[in-house]
């Protein structure tokens, strides 16, 4: 194979791997206008790294709607006032209201 195809190929491969390597790497960050649903990952919450999730570091991220104690209330299924990363994996958001047409 002459120098001047491998390298044609080399650039082909690359190119497609600069194509298709962003779209295997999972969802972006949650960043306005990202498109993202969904909680974000409880170690980004967990703003200390022990496990637990309590009410002030849930307080440090914004939540769409409600009231932080309300929702952090709903999530901690045992009511100890902390959230396990359990508690957060199983919690099932209330679904919104339909829109009555």
């Amino acid at each position: 194979m002459s120098s001047v195809r491998r390298a044609k190929l080399i650039g082909v491969g690359l190119t497609i791997a600069a194509v298709t390597l962003p779209a295997c790497a999972g969802p972006e960050p949650d960043r306005p206008g990202s498109g993202r649903r969904g909680p974000p990952p409880f170690s980004s919450l967990d703003l200390n790294g022990d496990g637990r999730l309590t009410l002030e570091e849930f307080r440090s991220h914004q939540i769409p709607h409600g009231d932080h104690g309300e929702a952090f209330s709903m999530i901690d299924a045992n009511s100890d006032r902390i959230v396990t990363q359990s508690e957060f994996e199983n919690h099932k958001p209330p679904e919104p209201p339909s829109r009555g047409r």
